[in-house]
């Protein structure tokens, strides 16, 4: 079995490595308790635009549409390099909403917001979940009343990124009385308009954040739902089979692995009590992460794999968004160990040892095995669907 590289894929994971050193700094993001949102959705805007120039925001996208045709091993190499560099290569626009568009729009849809992502002009928050309805989504309780032309809306959602949006592509309940998958209409709406509200939630680092958006009697023209009425769910799932690899999950990890190893085989690491029989000790646990990214990375090359053949993985995403979360959270537990006392330190200690990274990613990993899909919803998925196991 062949695991390498084409020269062409070579050739082209170097150009973007490149630009990325050249044009994204995670850094210049202003997160914290005085967070800028403007200048946070202004880097990030800038930046898609240097991306749309290169024709990357939408390379999978067909021709038609402003895309590229790219294939999905050259659109996983784009989001794994941008991943280990935690640049915003992706979103629920340009991966998620662009194909409900393609493939259920009208065509004054397609003119009206499919241009605006391919030039990075518009930027688009995803916003599913809600208090209620996380991996039960389809319990969702916002409600969408039509009133002549438009739909008056109500209700809330959780877990999004609006802070840095212009619009919101959701899903809310029009018809009440429906089967609960069947009564979801998909919809788009202005982060701008009256009744709309942000509120922000943020990680226990204190570095980041999701918010919670409420709707107080939101219009919204009917001709911003996209397909059919009630028909929202099976527009949505389908949507989603477009962005299956989660190879982000698995890199965000790689980062702050070799950050670590490269302090352990410092100076730095001796000044902060690490000798050579300590540092042997460490390394055999570490290795576990070793072993572990490279089969998580592998899943995920096997689901690109599946997509370049036309296939849709189902329980295989599962497995590698379930073993994505749990490395998260096993790999920042060893980190943290590792450092000893100082791997509890944050970067405001005179004491913290690089950046303070290990502790804010410790308690970042925290909420990986529920966002996204709990970890027990991905085993069931794995059991039922993969093992062909009865439902309980």
């Amino acid at each position: 079995m062949e695991f390498s590289w084409s020269e062409e894929d070579d050739e082209f994971r170097l150009e973007v490595k490149t630009f990325l050193n050249e044009h994204w700094d995670a850094s210049k993001l202003p997160e914290g308790p005085n967070v800028d949102n403007d200048a946070a959705k202004n880097y990030v805007r800038e930046f898609k635009k240097k991306l749309a120039e290169k024709g990357w925001l939408t390379m999978s996208w067909p021709k038609e549409y402003g895309g590229q045709d790219a294939s999905y091993v050259r659109q996983m190499i784009f989001r794994e390099e941008g991943a280990i560099v935690d640049a915003p290569v992706g979103g629920g626009g340009e991966q998620i909403l662009a194909p409900a568009i393609m493939l259920n729009g009208t065509e004054e849809q397609k003119k009206e917001y499919l241009v605006p992502m391919t030039t990075g002009d518009v930027l688009w928050s995803q916003g599913y979940s809600e208090p209620g309805a996380g991996s039960d989504l389809a319990s969702l309780q916002t409600r969408a009343v039509k009133d002549g032309d438009e739909y008056v809306i109500n209700g809330q959602k959780v877990w999004n990124g609006a802070h840095r949006g212009d619009m919101i592509h959701t899903l809310v309940r029009t018809d009440p009385d429906a089967p609960k998958h069947r009564g979801i209409s998909y919809m788009m709406i202005d982060l701008a308009d009256k009744g709309v509200t942000i509120n922000p939630l943020w990680h226990m680092n204190g570095l980041g954040r999701f918010n919670e958006v409420f709707f107080d009697n939101v219009r919204v023209p009917l001709s911003n739902r996209v397909g059919e009425e009630n028909r929202g769910w099976y527009i949505a799932v389908t949507s989603l089979d477009f962005e299956r690899s989660g190879i982000h999950l698995i890199i965000g990890i790689q980062g702050v692995y070799e950050k670590l190893l490269s302090f352990l085989r410092s100076d730095d690491a001796r000044q902060i009590g690490i000798d050579d029989l300590r540092l042997k000790k460490i390394y055999r646990k570490l290795t576990d992460t070793t072993i572990e990214l490279e089969v998580a990375r592998l899943l995920s090359y096997r689901i690109t794999s599946m997509q370049s053949a036309g296939l849709v993985p189902n329980y295989e995403s599962s497995m590698a968004k379930c073993l994505g979360s749990e490395l998260g959270q096993f790999h920042a537990r060893r980190a943290i160990n590792s450092l000893g006392l100082h791997g509890q330190l944050l970067k405001e200690s005179k004491y913290s040892v690089l950046n303070g990274d290990v502790p804010n990613s410790y308690m970042y990993t925290v909420s990986r095995t529920i966002a996204g899909g709990t970890s027990e919803i991905q085993r069931n998925i794995i059991a039922t669907r993969g093992l062909g196991l009865p439902r309980s």
